[in-house]
């Protein structure tokens, strides 16, 4: 039985209109907007702010608001609602998230994203909200472990089992992008790798000693019968 799953946020529990990474702007454009409102400043300045606490490259934004006085609920909503135009939530991922949650099977995060962004996108489809997510153990971000190359970085999978103990041989990866999501993961020794193509017609492929799956609920199906063991 899997003792732990982690999962990758952007094109795996979300899909988009084509934005990059859902929103019309990024998020340190959001928070730059924030400041410019609230302190009647120009972008330059309300930027210059934002890199005065800390380095974006290995910190994740939300950890600058209370430094730069501003209400964790007003940048969660900003974000939010630039988000919910452009992003979806597929309905995969909300059976598979209870399912999991159902059957005593934790799953964390995997993803460039922080808690902070993954509980605003996760929030568009009632799935979490600024507090937490009901269905998530944890989340490993490409800040957590302060490398600038983040998720990216072949130290990430390598971290995560380390500070988390996870024995490797009873965990599974699940992302959208094989060369760094399922395939960096696998490297790492974690045994199943599993990616998510909702494009593809097969069910299930069988490809570099992982799997490719078109919908989450088919990877419930191999969960609950014990068919888990594919590699």
């Amino acid at each position: 039985m899997l003792n732990a799953i982690l999962m990758d946020i952007d094109g795996t529990m979300t899909s988009t209109d084509g934005h990059k990474n859902g929103m019309e702007k990024t998020s340190l454009a959001h928070l730059e907007d924030i400041l410019m409102a609230k302190n009647k400043i120009p972008r330059e300045e309300a930027n210059r702010r934002i890199l005065a606490c800390g380095d974006i490259a290995i910190h994740c934004l939300s950890e600058f608001l209370e430094p730069l006085n501003v209400l964790p609920e007003e940048y969660f909503n900003a974000l939010r609602d630039n988000l919910k135009r452009h992003t979806t939530i597929p309905e995969d991922v909300v059976v598979f998230l209870r399912a999991m949650k159902e059957c005593g099977i934790p799953v964390y995060t995997a993803t460039t994203n922080s808690r902070f962004m993954t509980l605003v996108k996760l929030s568009i489809g009632g799935l979490a909200d600024i507090h937490g997510c009901d269905y998530l153990a944890g989340y490993y971000a490409g800040c957590t472990f302060l490398d600038p190359k983040g998720k990216f970085s072949p130290s990430f999978y390598p971290n995560i089992l380390r500070s988390s103990r996870f024995d490797p041989e009873y965990v599974m990866m699940i992302g959208d992008e094989p060369d760094r999501d399922m395939l960096p993961a696998m490297k790492a020794g974690i045994k199943y790798g599993v990616n998510i193509d909702r494009r593809q017609k097969e069910s299930i492929i069988f490809r570099d000693g992982g799997i490719s799956v078109n919908s989450l609920e088919v990877l419930i199906e191999m969960i609950m019968e014990g068919k888990q063991c594919y590699a």
